[in-house]
């Protein structure tokens, strides 16, 4: 057996400049997060239309991100792989999420359905290839098993840092001195669009890129997605993925009108502050769990990150019709602080798993695909997410909600309750299903890393090695 060198860990420096720059991909999606419930509540629109028009942009931006995936491994430029999407998706992301709320509310509803739809394609496109260069350029940072979690744990914490202040958006754009939510939000998303920006060129400046010529032969996109989607460990990752984002979207989707109508009977300044307040100190429990993921990762292994939080995130499904309740509106900081927590425990677990994955494939197959991985990610991700909004929307409008009574009748909310509990409770257990199912640990990541490096030193030396001649793959 060939002896692993130590593996290459970049300096701090670039790991903070690589988390700085996820300020961008988490506070540009967290704005364009709030269209629901700006447009529904703000404008007035129904919640049907809004969902038509957040989920048609994700469609065709979720089709579009395999093949930019693809495209961004195999570029070759002066400026490297991913920096030229780091710069200009930032750029035209952040543009395009501030223009967004400037419609005129005494359009139609197909103008509106039309602006937002234009929008908001051209919003996820931008952002897309945005976050899947970041989240590529992630990936060559270290190639420990171990240290893999501390990167996504630092990236995490950044991500928590931006929830934080997200949590408190609409609360904020409903203060007296904007004149309304509508013009709130359309101040607010200037400011963070070029904090956004400024995060992203930092990232790019920082940041130096490894595996800049390494695919040297290059694979057409419909044999790369196939190799892609027959790696067993990345397909169990993506359906964990798929179960977790339904299980999640469903129930925070409603509970924005749970929480208002339901449990705060009405009182948008209670709700939005108590939301506020459990972004905030669930931001907290974030900085306070980031370290903690990294020695999970070295005790228990990155398989307990996937299936802790999908255990509680099950028990707390079903929890929820004790917790929400009018007689206690406080402890709707319950579901917020739970589900926030421990969504960032498994998107930094998954964060830390797509690394491994990735060398799993070089081994397999000679090349490195971080790009075309992320994309798929974020395809089934877009397409998922695209359409528990227009869910929600539907589910919103079958409940028989009605945006311009203050208080809900008693029937309307208790039929939404059950529409967001009974989705949550049984995507929540399919996501624990499968994360037991997850068979990739330190040891077999040990065994691949050792024949890559033997690969490696090969090619150095000037000898050629195909993926028919190479030490077979550690099965997984």
């Amino acid at each position: 057996m060939s002896q692993a060198s130590k593996p290459y860990t970049a300096p701090n420096r670039e790991i903070y400049g690589w988390a700085i720059g996820g300020i961008a991909t988490h506070a540009l999606i967290c704005m364009y997060g709030q269209a629901m419930n700006i447009f529904t509540v703000g404008f007035g629109l129904k919640a049907a239309v809004v969902g038509w028009a957040m989920m048609l942009p994700r469609v065709f931006d979720a089709i579009i991100d395999p093949l930019m995936g693809h495209f961004s491994d195999n570029l070759d430029t002066r400026w490297g792989r991913r920096k030229p999407f780091l710069v200009g998706g930032s750029v035209l992301a952040g543009l395009f999420v501030a223009l967004l709320w400037w419609g005129n509310r005494e359009w139609s509803d197909t103008s509106q359905l039309i602006y937002l739809t234009v929008l908001g394609t051209l919003f996820y496109c931008s952002w897309g290839l945005y976050s899947m260069a970041w989240n590529s350029l992630g990936y060559e940072l270290t190639d420990d098993y171990n240290h893999r979690s501390r990167v996504a744990a630092i990236g995490g914490v950044f991500a928590s840092g931006v929830l934080a202040l997200n949590g408190w958006t609409y609360w904020f754009a409903l203060r007296p001195f904007f004149g309304g939510e509508v013009y709130g939000i359309r101040w607010i998303s200037s400011v963070v669009a070029v904090f956004a920006i400024g995060a992203a060129f930092y990232a790019a400046c920082t940041c130096k890129e490894r595996f800049t010529k390494v695919n040297k032969e290059h694979m057409p996109i419909g044999p790369a997605l196939k190799t892609t989607l027959k790696n067993r460990p990345f397909v169990i990752l993506l359906l964990y993925k798929f179960c977790q984002i339904l299980g999640e979207r469903v129930f925070t989707g409603l509970l924005f009108y749970l929480g208002m109508y339901y449990v705060c009977k009405g009182d948008k300044n209670l709700a939005t502050s108590i939301t506020g307040l459990g972004g905030t100190i669930g931001s907290f429990l974030g900085f306070a769990v980031m370290p903690l993921i990294p020695l999970l990762s070295r005790k228990l292994g990155k398989r307990a990150g996937l299936t802790i939080p999908a255990g509680f995130a099950f028990a707390l499904a079903l929890c929820l019709p004790i917790i929400l309740t009018p007689s206690v509106p406080h402890l709707l900081l319950l579901p917020i602080l739970l589900l926030m927590t421990l969504s960032i425990i498994a998107n930094t677990m998954t964060n830390a798993i797509l690394p491994d994955i990735c060398d799993l494939d070089e081994l397999e197959n000679g090349e490195r695909r971080e790009g075309l991985y992320t994309a798929v990610v974020a395809f089934v991700s877009k397409l998922e997410i695209s359409l528990t909004v227009l869910v929600v929307g539907y589910l919103v409008d079958l409940s028989g909600f009605d945006p311009k009574l203050v208080v809900q009748p008693a029937a309307v909310m208790s039929k939404m309750l059950w529409m967001a509990i009974i989705p949550t409770g049984f995507f929540t257990f399919c996501g624990l299903m499968l994360a037991m199912r997850f068979k990739m640990n330190e040891e077999s990541m040990d065994q691949i890393r050792r024949e890559l490096d033997a690969r490696r030193v090969t090619a150095a030396n000037g000898e050629v090695i195909s993926t028919d001649e190479a030490p077979p793959a550690t099965t997984i």
